[in-house]
């Protein structure tokens, strides 16, 4: 029986180790790369209750009335998966074992088993796809296996795919742009630096335009919640891409793609910050691609001083994104007061009584 409390820890302790090796020596480790991935693969595939929208499309699987409300193709999944009589455990864990094996390839070849990688994507990326916004997790599992075909050009194979994603979440329209502002070639110069600025003080008053999007309820529905401060949201996205402004990658390279991406999604925030919660989740395809950006950076022979401070700031800022998220989960499914960030349990489908044990919210627990 699984029940173990330091399961979530376990890999963030290895992957902060490695990245620290990695970033302060050159050397990566195939093997702990492997080793995280694979408890990665673990934790998505037989997790029960985690995180905050598993219940949520247990609801949905649950009641065929409600399919219409659901993008249509992820919505003729789980008719398959229904006629086939087979239980919400497994359609779950089988849509979390594509999330994990699509993007498998891109940490393992264009991020060259890169362990500071992998681990902003699991403090990051890893607590969405999956874990949480499932349907957007497979669209941002594609995407990061399409980005051999964004590089190579091969636009036919792309947008085909981003057509069918759009049917699974339709935010998956807006990575339709990346072909373009990956072959942009002034996204360095000072320019930018302006107009990031300026969509920098636009967000801290944005939230006045709000009112404006009132019509359409698609967006609404993602009507921000969580009750964090704008400022917090804010500084810490200041704090994640003064790394990216500051590294001037080569022309035509994966830091140089990266770059212009992440970039893309920082503006993007900005504008769309009438609505932190919406903003942050067109922000999340292009913001994932830090994850490349870190790994081709961490190998490069720059100032080792400029490089090691960079890729250390990163680090600490992702643990932190980690731990607030795991806060947040503890708050949304009244855990216990016994249960903190640094003992946060992981609950398996094999033992899915226990959480009862953690959580008030038992009525979950057939």
């Amino acid at each position: 029986m699984i029940n173990n409390e330091t399961m979530y820890q376990l890999v963030l302790i290895i992957l902060v180790i490695f990245s620290f090796i990695e970033v302060f020596t050159g050397k990566r480790s195939r093997i702990w790369f492997n080793i995280a991935y694979l408890l990665m693969c673990f934790i998505a595939i037989f997790r029960y209750g985690q995180l905050s929208d598993y219940f949520s499309y247990m609801t949905y699987y649950n009641n065929p009335a409600l399919y219409e409300q659901i993008d249509p193709l992820f919505g003729g999944i789980i008719f398959c998966f229904k006629s086939l009589s087979l239980d919400f455990e497994v359609f779950m864990s089988s849509i979390s074992a594509l999330c994990m094996f699509l993007p498998y390839r891109f940490f393992k070849e264009d991020c060259g088993y890169s362990c500071i990688g992998l681990l902003l994507f699991y403090c990051f990326g890893f607590l969405m796809c999956p874990m949480e916004a499932t349907r957007q997790g497979i669209c941002l599992a594609l995407l990061l296996y399409l980005y051999p075909a964004i590089k190579h050009k091969n636009y036919v194979k792309f947008y085909v795919c981003v057509f069918i994603g759009c049917f699974i979440h339709l935010s998956f329209i807006v990575v339709s742009i990346i072909p373009f502002i990956a072959s942009l070639k002034f996204f360095n110069k000072t320019c930018v630096i302006y107009a990031l600025v300026g969509l920098t003080l636009f967000a801290f008053t944005g939230s006045v335009l709000s009112t404006l999007f009132q019509p359409f309820q698609r967006v609404m529905a993602y009507e921000d919640s969580n009750g964090e401060s704008i400022l917090l949201q804010m500084m810490l996205r200041i704090l994640i891409i003064l790394p990216v402004l500051l590294y001037k990658p080569k022309q035509g390279s994966d830091g140089y793609y990266s770059k212009a991406i992440c970039i893309t999604g920082y503006a993007l925030y900005c504008l769309l910050s009438f609505n932190t919660l919406v903003a942050g989740r067109v922000e999340y395809y292009f913001r994932t691609f830090l994850c490349l950006f870190v790994a081709y950076v961490s190998l490069r022979p720059a100032f080792l001083f400029l490089r090691s401070s960079m890729m250390t700031l990163l680090i600490a800022l992702h643990v932190f994104i980690y731990f607030k998220s795991l806060y947040a989960v503890l708050t949304w499914y009244q855990y216990h007061n016994d249960v903190t960030v640094f003992n946060f349990p992981y609950i398996s489908v094999f033992n899915e009584e226990d959480f009862a044990k953690y959580s008030d919210k038992s009525e979950f627990i057939d």
